[in-house]
């Protein structure tokens, strides 16, 4: 059996097409969009980053204004601070002990190391409340 031959065609400039089209919506994206990565919003708490189980834990005990009291103390305390972070501490097992540490490290002698921290010892002391310092914890470490 041979193939039927179908007629060329051949479309009429004065005819309009018959196929109905909506609107056509193109996107482009900028070159500099392109190379942009997305980046979560991070969270902060007195300017510095808080890692997911620190936010947590501050929001679930209201720490947030008495960790930054402490960090504002660490601040005016220590001299040539070179690093300041946070990081959360659990207990493996009392969970009422799990806490916040403040990680500095500084530079300098152990005498003006031991000044500077008894100086923010006795701040912290006057300026955060009992019940709520054993959940902020300051660690320091020589740069």
């Amino acid at each position: 059996m041979s193939s039927k031959k179908y007629p060329e065609y051949k479309p009429d400039p004065a005819m309009p097409s018959k196929v109905a089209e909506t609107a056509v919506v193109t996107y482009t994206v900028s070159p500099a969009a392109a190379k942009r990565k997305l980046v979560a919003k991070s969270r902060r708490i007195a300017g510095l980053e808080a890692p997911d189980k620190v936010w947590e834990f501050a929001q679930k005990h209201e720490l947030a204004p008495h960790l930054e009291t402490a960090v504002r103390l660490v601040k005016e305390s220590f001299h040539d601070i070179r690093t300041l972070s946070l990081t959360f501490d659990p207990d493996p097992e009392v969970s009422s002990l799990d806490g916040i540490i403040i990680h500095i490290k500084i530079k300098g002698s152990i005498e003006d190391w031991e000044k500077q921290y008894n100086a923010y010892v006795l701040r912290f002391v006057q300026e955060v409340p009992d019940d709520i310092r054993h959940q902020i914890c300051l660690f320091v470490g020589s740069a």
